[in-house]
């Protein structure tokens, strides 16, 4: 078993002996989200899901990855993300970081609060926690920790970079906060514990939303992959959906379904034929711009 640190030890221990009551009249829950940093080997969806063309990897392939808390309570005393991905294709090399520990802006004003980091390599999971000063612990006069700026999301609570194997197979996969125990019965899990109006910590798992991240072997529309997005593409989508709706079996590999979806609704029917073709109507008038990058500057 891995040594619990000097200061969550003295959580755990003081926690144990402070008398702290839940209010079970409120439903509020904080949220907890990600985006991902755009690079030139990914493309951005406008829902944030992350596509991968595996053509454009080489050896060595990683995302930015940021990490965020929305709580418009302003009430949070500690906030202990655990992040995990359960494909070993998206890997977490290296240990998460608080931006204030490398000179960038944090939600919370970094003197007011304690920083607990690890990584478990053998589980793929980021194990954090940002809690309220040793200080004020002791005094038994905790707080909630004060914001940088005017919501806890004005900054990423904190951030890391997962590893994309080169070798990775075309596919949906996850990067999610982890709610409940998955790899071990006391496996730590994502919290937050908030101040009631008494001062009392209710400690609750919040509203928790995963990082997706889709895998092709071909660039976004490109279904018979051919290095262009046009109506033979369409064709194919329309072809694919046909077969769908009368249940006889799909007409497409995995990798030609993940670049037909271009909405990204689990679908690939008629909507994507059109998106598709609208797209190619784009292209044929002088158009520059990415399928992504498209399809962003017409959801604005």
């Amino acid at each position: 078993m891995k040594k619990i640190p000097v200061f969550m030890s003295a959580v755990i221990a003081l926690s144990a002996v402070t008398p702290f009551y839940a209010s079970a009249e409120s439903n509020y829950r904080p949220v907890m989200y990600f985006s991902v940093e755009d690079n030139d080997k990914i493309s951005i969806l406008p829902d944030g899901t992350v596509y991968i063309n595996t053509q454009d990897l080489t050896e060595e392939n990683s995302i930015r990855v940021n990490a965020y808390i929305r709580d418009d309570s302003k009430s949070c005393w500690t906030v202990a993300p655990k992040i995990k991905s359960a494909d070993m294709c998206v890997k977490f090399a290296e240990d998460a970081i608080d931006p204030a520990e490398v000179g960038e802006n944090s939600p919370y004003v970094s003197s007011s609060y304690g920083f607990y980091n690890t990584r478990d390599e053998e589980c793929n999971t980021l194990n954090m926690s940002f809690t309220a000063s040793m200080s004020d612990m002791i005094s038994g006069n905790i707080q909630a920790l004060p914001l940088t700026g005017d919501a806890t999301d004005n900054y990423p609570l904190a951030y890391f970079n997962a590893t994309i194997d080169s070798q990775i197979e075309s596919g949906v996969y996850r990067i999610y906060f982890l709610t409940e125990a998955e790899d071990y019965a006391d496996q730590r899990t994502t919290s937050v514990s908030l101040l009631d109006a008494d001062g009392n910590s209710v400690t609750i798992t919040p509203e928790v939303k995963e990082q997706k991240i889709i895998v092709s072997d071909r660039m976004l529309g490109d279904v018979n992959n051919d290095g262009l997005v046009d109506t033979v593409d369409a064709t194919a989508v329309l072809i694919e959906y046909a077969a769908l709706s009368a249940n006889k079996d799909s007409t497409l590999e995995t990798g030609q379904s993940m670049a037909g979806d271009i909405n990204n609704d689990n679908l690939v029917d008629a909507v994507d034929a059109a998106g598709i073709l609208t797209y190619y109507a784009y292209l044929s008038t002088g158009g520059e711009l990415e399928f992504a990058e498209y399809l962003s500057s017409q959801s604005e």
